[in-house]
């Protein structure tokens, strides 16, 4: 007898060989599975969008930080006169939109304002840079806060 014969042999005798597909029930249960799985990204993907973009921002609000106050570096004389007018200053400068990125705006302090409250008089006497969300965008991003930044820079 031939392998192929013993094989029809064992298969008939064992019932097994007639050929099987997936029932209705079991083609529904899947695809809900698979329709929950699609659904519960799609919900999650805006908020996904919204946190990217607020990295950018911070990503943003560092850089341009750190390229004000080098521009202030530079721009200094040996003195140290416009480090110190800023160390000096009372209260912060208007907020100044920056020409590269419109939702950001930075101004100058010799006080924190984004630890105002937690540090001793606001740690006075260092100049810094803060960077916040522009005036006309603060309400539509970030309600509680809009400070993103604030680089203390020196001699």
């Amino acid at each position: 007898m031939s392998i192929l014969n013993r094989q029809r042999q064992t298969l008939s005798a064992t019932g097994s060989g007639r050929k099987r597909g997936f029932s209705l029930l079991e083609a529904i249960v899947s695809l809900s599975i698979l329709l929950v799985g699609i659904v519960m990204i799609l919900l999650l993907f805006p908020g996904f969008l919204v946190s990217a973009r607020e990295a950018e921002l911070e990503t943003k609000a560092v850089m341009l930080a750190q390229m004000k106050a080098e521009e202030i570096r530079r721009d200094d004389d040996t003195s140290g006169t416009l480090i110190s007018a800023i160390r000096n200053l009372p209260a912060p400068t208007a907020p100044v939109t920056f020409g590269q990125e419109p939702l950001l705006a930075y101004q100058f302090s010799g006080t924190s304002l984004l630890y105002a409250g937690t540090t001793p008089d606001g740690d006075p006497g260092v100049a810094r840079v803060i960077v916040r969300y522009a005036p006309e965008f603060r309400q539509s991003l970030r309600p509680n806060t809009d400070i993103l930044y604030e680089l203390r820079f020196g001699p």
